[in-house]
């Protein structure tokens, strides 16, 4: 079990989203993909995207192996950029990059201990490299919706703390998650005690599902990322029989994907239609009231109204 001490209780916990933090995550993906179905659709619209050479970074996401803390580095802000994370992964000290990579290649074999221990500095800075490429080729054109949707996760879980209280809602998080007194813990198969003098960040993350994932180097602020839930950006939610008869098969598919904040381009790979045909049933919902658009120079983002929830709600609990 990994226990994390607050000191000063839920105060001291604060929430935010990690850019690096999704590619490391879909490098992770990519390596095992038969283990999360949900992706699968995802996967397979960028079948046609020329993938990067990962070498360098997957070579520390064997099945069962120490992942470096080094890789994934904690957030500094609540909405740090992909560059800032790189910057911090760069700046890991010397120490820390050797440390853990001595822990990485612990049972993996001669070759792969002598070729990452002999130039820490080159290891981490080719895995570095990788993840740069992917963040241009699959996860940088994504960016914008995929923010989104973390900023409704941590919006919500924000707010439930705010009325609920911490102790109700880690279990909510995943399962393995729970908090007594200024304790928060994570059931895992090491047993580490961790103080948290600058507090615990929760960090909700897309690519991973199953379980939480855990930080406790002593240089970086104490991190738990655990599986976001909202993934309608993979895979469209189910729609209310009702909404159909109300509003048509398409409009009604597309009022439910807005469950979380998407990009027009998502909208339409959601419900098979052309990038146009999303632009016209969305024009529809938004002058009756059911969604609002905004805009950050080419690219618009539609959400759900009070109105547009109230109506998806009330469908989704009619048998």
């Amino acid at each position: 079990m990994i226990r994390y001490r607050l000191g000063a209780g839920a105060a001291s916990v604060r929430w935010a989203m990690s850019p690096i933090h999704e590619v490391v995550g879909l490098a992770q993906l990519l390596t095992e993909p038969q283990r999360h179905p949900m992706f699968h659709p995802w996967l397979r619209r960028r079948r046609h995207l020329p993938l990067p050479d990962l070498g360098a970074l997957t070579v520390f996401m064997a099945d069962g192996a120490y992942r470096p803390d080094f890789l994934d580095p904690s957030p500094m802000s609540s909405e740090p950029t992909f560059e800032e994370g790189m910057e911090a992964l760069l700046a890991a000290p010397a120490d820390q990059t050797y440390a853990e990579l001595v822990d990485a290649t612990t049972g993996r074999g001669a070759e792969v201990g002598r070729r990452l221990l002999e130039d820490p500095d080159r290891a981490r800075s080719e895995a570095a490299d990788a993840l740069r490429r992917l963040w241009k080729t699959v996860v940088e054109p994504e960016w914008p919706s995929m923010r989104q949707a973390l900023r409704a996760e941590m919006l919500d879980r924000a707010i439930q703390v705010n009325r609920e209280g911490l102790r109700a809602v880690l279990p909510r998080l995943h399962p393995s998650a729970a908090c007594e007194g200024d304790t928060v813990t994570v059931e895992k198969t090491v047993d580490i005690a961790v103080d948290c003098p600058e507090g615990l960040i929760l960090v909700p993350s897309l690519f991973i599902t199953d379980r939480m994932q855990c930080t406790t180097s002593d240089h970086w602020t104490p991190a738990i990322y655990y599986p976001a839930s909202g993934r309608y950006l993979w895979s469209a939610p189910p729609t209310p029989r009702t909404l159909d008869r109300l509003l048509g098969v398409t409009r009604a598919r597309i009022l439910a994907a807005l469950a979380t904040p998407l990009q027009t381009s998502v909208v339409a790979r959601l419900v098979g239609v052309t990038p146009a045909t999303a632009s016209e049933h969305l024009a529809i919902l938004r002058d009756a009231g059911l969604i609002d658009s905004s805009r950050a120079g080419r690219t618009a983002t539609h959400e759900l109204t009070e109105a547009g929830r109230t109506l998806l709600n009330a469908a989704s609990q009619r048998p």
